[in-house]
């Protein structure tokens, strides 16, 4: 058994569960899983600036990652291990409980339904110093570090995620291994067992979120870049823009990032469910009298638009008037503050132009007779699909919108940002007060779910 650290807590999907864990909780939770003087460092020096903000995380990841031995330790069980410690001291009983792919959007029908998730995808960071262009270096350590893991584990597969554009300032430092569950892990099924009441719903989450990657082995593929303004295909070829970005930094490589390797159509690495844990969960279900439930779509977004249809049926259910929105995005998530104020919600995958493009699409269901608290998530490496703040606020143009810890002058190189996010929302809340106690019922969501795909 691996001991300490394994899993990275800071990416989307154990930001996902543990965001749910402390929604179960009551509690507010903080997505970035650090000691206390970190974020009251970043807050205090967070004003400094654009320039220091960009150095002062890219250098420190340069102390983060984990030592690439453990890959010769890692087991599926000691991931799912981990996954459900973060629900540790919950025990139910449930009506439902969630599997499947991890989205901000899950984590706000997991707190409607009151139910834990756990998640497919788990992602370790492994420490691995080269420069943010080299793929070539990238793909030859991550085939060691998943060949490792592959070797010990027949019930996962592996996808080695390399995006040079929004993750610029992480690639440099860490290689990111995701895996992907291909069965039900014996830890995970106890606990299902453990909390699902008899008769209760198994939910599966079934993104079928498509991507190119290239093919290593039979469970093991390499993916260049990941959601946003720029597709798959534009991450191989190249785009103008790829090429000025390099100029400007004085990369000895330009153009887009290829391997010699085939390619095929999955689903995609952060977002994208494999089928494998589907059959798996159904089967599961049939075996011990649950309910089962397939929730399917073919874009992260539209889990965030049956969440706000899900939340609104609740508050409508229960003759409760909304006291405004919350529109997130990417891990700045607490869906608490749902049941603690009333709030209707609506997720964004990224904070770039194509969850811009989602933003303006759903504007029409929003109240703009409310307030609506925005998060915009801050990064570091800011792209040319990146949405400056000016552009959410113009599209949010009519609405009372308030920021939560984020200071304009600064976003998206906002460090203090990321840290002040929690306490905003906590303190909306607090002002606020206004808690729900109704639930959904997994045959609503079915209902909703089935009404949105007809």
């Amino acid at each position: 058994m691996v001991e300490g650290r394994l899993l990275e807590t800071t990416d989307s999907s154990s930001v996902c569960m543990r965001s749910v864990a402390a929604s179960l909780r009551g509690e507010f939770m903080e997505p970035q899983d650090m000691p206390v003087w970190v974020g009251r460092l970043a807050r205090s020096v967070g004003g400094w600036g654009r320039r220091f903000n960009t150095w002062a995380v890219d250098r420190s990841q340069s102390v983060t990652g984990i030592a690439p031995e453990v890959a010769d330790r890692v087991t599926t069980n000691d991931l799912a291990r981990h996954a459900l410690g973060f629900y540790r001291g919950l025990e139910g009983p449930f009506d439902a409980v969630i599997v499947g792919a991890p989205n901000g959007a899950v984590a706000h029908l997991a707190t409607a339904l009151d139910a834990p998730f756990l998640s497919q995808h788990l992602l370790t960071s492994f420490k691995d110093h080269k420069h943010a262009d080299d793929i070539r270096t990238y793909f030859a350590n991550g085939c060691a570090l998943a060949e490792r893991v592959l070797s010990r584990n027949p019930d996962v597969a592996v996808v080695n995620h390399y995006d040079p554009l929004h993750d610029r300032f992480l690639v440099r430092w860490v290689n990111h291994i995701r895996y992907k569950l291909i069965d039900l892990p014996e830890a995970y099924r106890q606990s299902i067992r453990n909390w699902l009441r008899p008769a209760g719903t198994l939910v599966f989450i079934d993104c079928r979120y498509p991507w190119r990657q290239y093919r290593v082995a039979e469970r093991h593929t390499f993916q260049v870049g990941g959601l946003g303004g720029v597709t798959d295909q534009e991450f191989l070829a190249g785009r103008p823009e790829f090429a000025a970005m390099q100029r400007a930094e004085h990369s000895p490589w330009t153009g887009g990032w290829k391997l010699d390797l085939p390619l095929e159509e999955q689903p995609e690495s952060e977002w994208g469910a494999l089928p494998g844990l589907r059959h798996a969960c159904e089967t599961f279900a049939r075996e011990h009298g649950y309910e089962f439930l397939a929730l399917t779509a073919d874009h992260p977004d539209k889990f965030s638009t049956l969440a706000l249809h899900a939340w609104q049926a609740l508050f409508s259910g229960a003759g409760v008037k909304p006291q405004g929105t919350l529109v997130d995005c990417f891990t700045q998530v607490n869906p608490v503050a749902l049941r603690l104020s009333s709030l209707v919600p609506l997720w964004l995958p990224f904070n770039c132009t194509d969850s811009l493009a989602f933003l303006n699409q759903m504007l029409p269901e929003l109240n703009r007779d409310s307030p609506l608290l925005f998060a915009p998530v801050p990064n570091f490496a800011p792209a040319f699909d990146t949405v400056p703040i000016s552009g959410w606020l113009q599209a949010l143009s009519g609405f009372d919108v308030r920021l939560l810890g984020i200071d304009p002058r600064h976003y998206p190189e906002d460090l203090a940002g990321l840290f002040r996010f929690t306490p905003a929302l906590r303190a909306w809340c607090e002002r606020h007060p206004a808690p729900v106690e109704a639930r959904l019922l997994p045959s609503e969501l079915r209902r909703i779910a089935g009404a949105m795909a007809a």
